[in-house]
């Protein structure tokens, strides 16, 4: 409902050569700027965005392509000779959108998630520099809006055609307060449930008329947004403003304005921001049914933690910082370790404490900030030993278990960008986080394996082709090839073990017979192919969980094509 259609493949291929042209673009911009308005270098930086333009929209990424066509407006703009303020806020804007669309690419690759709703805000920053509309949060939200009314819950109002006028001018009046008190941030609890009883009281003015359904979601919407203490930002106070202006519109034509249709773009972005909740009530069930869709694969907390990865440190420094913090766990590790096997004695516990507060203050900064405050109440603990004084079995096998969960928390954060809040600072989840840690770890250097006996693979296929067919180069690689199924097996990669599987049968049924077999020169190229796609296989993550069977396609033709189909698993 909400994902763009790109594939993670087709960016890794290309991925590269598409930072560059952004980069370059980038550098073409600033040549432009301190040059004095060369205009070839701006013609340069014009061209590449066109080309950024072109590549995304074949990757079929929506929403980078529609951010990069709002860069390309409003570079368009810029004016040799130019400056002041307006000129400096321009230039900014751009350069900061060349970083963005970078860092986007480069997070989607790392997270394998693709949330375009998290361009927006830089596609409005660049639309309201033009002084063109917004886009509405919902915009990348699909769903089929029905043109018949969700029944609200009825409990009408009976008011007389004399008494409706003045009472729908006091309800109006009440929500304009609550509006006013959202604007301006002041008392926003309160002014939401001003709102809110204002509302309740239109839906139950309008009874089962039309445009009550507005009014009951919109109630709805509000009342999760309090529930959830979901942040007010901009898009919302214009939503909750749009709803005012409909409330004036049946002021202004009366009673009947009730007979009209609810708008349906109103309805999309309350239904939207119901989702984005994660609230879960029979109301919001309900909605889900009626409107025939499921909830988000985000929530506004995790889309918050999205936001701030995206605003985060690039994987270059990541990867940096992950090796630092690491070197200093495994030292302080080394150093507890020499204790319980001796006397028990630290040697500089003040080196010590200055070691793990390093530490504690770098995993704050990386977004740690659960283990982070884990370890600052350890190093509370740990100031209180003395240097050349004996300390407990119970202590350092306490402080031990904190740094083994220091160096999985560090391990997720590198290998599954785990958002800090996300990683809980309960016993219970510290355990769960070493058990996944220790096991991500065991998966990766199975991973490892399967990779290295594939390139064995390759490597052996090609001597025994360049060797005029010695069986001697390939008398092993049924052997490598079990093992590499063997740990696609422990992976749970049913369906890549079987294509595996046939690969070996393949070599000792065919390859490894006395006798070769008519055209063998063209049964390898053919065999070739199902090796080469399963080592893209293999390239398409390095996490196992993460492994997309779908690739694997060419492999299965490839084995159809020699005979060897692989079995349904």
């Amino acid at each position: 409902m909400t994902a763009d259609s790109a594939s993670f493949h087709s960016l890794n291929v290309i991925r590269d050569e598409l930072v560059a042209t952004i980069e370059q673009a980038a550098r073409d911009l600033e040549m432009f700027v301190s040059e004095g308005g060369d205009p070839k270098s701006f013609q340069s930086c014009i061209s590449g965005i066109k080309q950024i333009i072109g590549i995304f929209r074949v990757l079929e990424f929506k929403s980078a392509s529609m951010l990069a066509e709002e860069l390309l407006a409003t570079a368009s703009t810029i004016k040799p000779g130019e400056s002041g303020p307006l000129f400096e806020k321009q230039l900014e804007l751009v350069s900061s959108t060349f970083f963005v669309l970078s860092r986007y690419l480069e997070y989607v690759q790392q997270t394998e998630r693709k949330f375009p709703v998290l361009l927006i805000p830089y596609i409005n920053e660049l639309r309201k520099f033009r002084r063109e509309p917004v886009l509405p949060e919902s915009f990348f939200f699909q769903v089929n809006i029905n043109s018949n009314p969700l029944p609200p819950p009825t409990d009408a109002i009976d008011v007389s055609d004399k008494d409706f006028m003045p009472l729908l001018v006091r309800l109006r009046h009440m929500y304009q307060l609550g509006l006013l008190g959202v604007l301006r941030d002041k008392q926003v609890k309160a002014s939401l449930g001003l709102m809110r009883r204002a509302l309740i009281r239109l839906q139950r003015l309008g009874n089962d008329k039309p445009l009550a359904s507005l009014w009951w979601m919109a109630n709805v919407a509000i009342d999760v947004m309090i529930q959830q203490q979901m942040e007010m930002i901009e898009p919302r106070k214009m939503l909750l403003s749009r709803i005012d202006r409909i409330i004036r519109q049946v002021q202004k034509g009366g009673r009947s304005s009730y007979q009209a249709a609810a708008p349906k773009g109103l309805i999309k972005e309350l239904l939207y921001i119901i989702l984005l909740s994660g609230h879960q009530s029979d109301t919001v069930n309900r909605l889900k049914q009626f409107f025939g869709v499921r909830a988000l694969p985000y929530n506004e907390r995790l889309l918050a933690a999205e936001r701030q990865s995206l605003r985060g440190p690039s994987a270059h420094t990541i990867s940096s910082l992950v090796r630092v913090l690491k070197l200093e766990i495994n030292n302080i590790k080394k150093v507890l370790e020499t204790a319980a096997q001796g006397v028990h004695i630290i040697d500089d516990v003040p080196g010590m404490v200055s070691t793990l507060t390093k530490v504690a203050e770098t995993m704050g900064v990386v977004g740690l900030v659960g283990p982070s405050s884990i370890l600052k109440e350890e190093i509370k603990l740990v100031s209180q030993w003395r240097n050349d004084q004996e300390v407990s079995d119970d202590e350092l096998h306490r402080c031990a278990k904190v740094m083994l969960y220091m160096e999985s928390a560090v391990a997720a954060f590198e290998f599954d960008r785990l958002a800090g809040d996300m990683l809980d600072t309960s016993d219970e989840s510290q355990n769960q986080i070493i058990a996944q840690s220790e096991l991500a770890q065991a998966e990766r250097i199975v991973l490892q394996e399967c990779v290295a006996g594939i390139s064995l693979t390759k490597r052996a296929i090609t001597a025994y082709s360049e060797s005029n067919f010695d069986h001697g180069h390939i008398s092993n690689i049924s052997k490598t090839l079990n093992s590499v199924r063997g740990g696609l097996i422990m992976l749970k990669r049913p369906k890549a073990a079987s294509v595996v599987q046939r690969c070996a049968d393949f070599v000792d049924e065919v390859l490894m017979q006395s006798e070769h077999p008519p055209a063998l020169k063209e049964l390898l190229e053919t065999f070739a192919d199902a090796i080469i796609s399963i080592e893209y296989f293999f390239d398409t993550s390095n996490i196992a969980a993460k492994l997309d069977d779908s690739v694997l396609q060419v492999a299965e033709e490839s084995l159809a094509a020699l005979g060897y189909a692989p079995r349904k698993s």
